[in-house]
């Protein structure tokens, strides 16, 4: 029995990661399961520190407790020491969040991030997951994997996160050789309304996909007509930091 419970709240604990921030009755819907055993969990959790509720809304969201523990794995501590002079001249450059997330099951995590100085800009919370399809860091991931395991994503499909999300096997194919054409990804509003991302993956030594990088920003300051500079900046700025690759190996 305490290992059940133990397997539901880390159950909890993975969908308040994905879908932060998020409130009681959407964690109940996503994960079916009761209403008063999420609360329990979710309780528990507070008071473990892995969790805290938004001051505004009263949300569950990650603490910074998740990322510490999180980053303590070798290969992502790893990329995140490498990565993060590029990162900062990146940011310097476009004034905009930069974001360094790593792959988990059919989710991208975001494991570092450097905000703009804009009042109004992209949040995503250290350690959030977010569909590898909906997001510029996940298309750029998958269009350098093998093709089967792109096709294996594909087949389980390409559920919406709004109504501007690619879904459609076909189109997203076409999407992914783009992305390996010009060596880095465009996300109109795929992820959030209202939001643009452009993302060039990270590779190793066999030239696959071992994280991502992206530029995000409101949709009206990252309009079409920065998508070629910032996309030619992301891409170099993901060849510096793969060019270290042997220190992921």
């Amino acid at each position: 029995m305490a290992t059940q419970s133990v397997a539901t709240a880390l159950h909890i604990l993975e969908a308040v990661a994905r879908l932060q921030p998020v409130g009681l009755s959407e964690l109940t819907r996503a994960t079916d399961v009761s209403k008063a055993t999420v609360q329990r969990c979710l309780t528990t959790l507070r008071d473990e520190s892995w969790i805290r509720q938004t001051t505004d809304s009263g949300r569950w969201i990650l603490t910074t407790k998740a990322f510490v523990i999180g980053a303590q794995v070798p290969d992502t501590q790893r990329i995140r020491e490498m990565a993060l002079p590029a990162l900062s001249d990146l940011q310097d450059y476009t004034k905009e969040n930069v974001h360094l997330t790593v792959p988990e099951g059919r989710d991208m995590v975001l494991i570092e991030r450097l905000d703009s100085s804009h009042p109004v800009r992209v949040f995503l919370p250290i350690g959030g997951a977010r569909p590898m399809h909906a997001t510029a860091n996940g298309i750029a991931y998958l269009a350098y994997q093998p093709d089967i395991v792109a096709e294996d994503y594909i087949a389980v499909g390409l559920d919406p996160s709004t109504e501007h999300t690619v879904t459609d096997p076909d189109t997203f194919r076409e999407l992914l050789e783009q992305v390996r054409r010009q060596g880095y990804a465009v996300n109109e509003q795929g992820l959030e309304d209202g939001t643009t991302a452009i993302a060039a993956p990270i590779v190793g030594p066999d030239q696959r996909s071992i994280a991502a990088l992206s530029i995000s920003a409101p949709s009206v300051r990252l309009t079409p007509d920065l998508y070629l500079d910032y996309g030619q900046r992301a891409r170099q700025t993901s060849k510096e930091i793969s060019s270290g690759r042997h220190s992921f190996e």
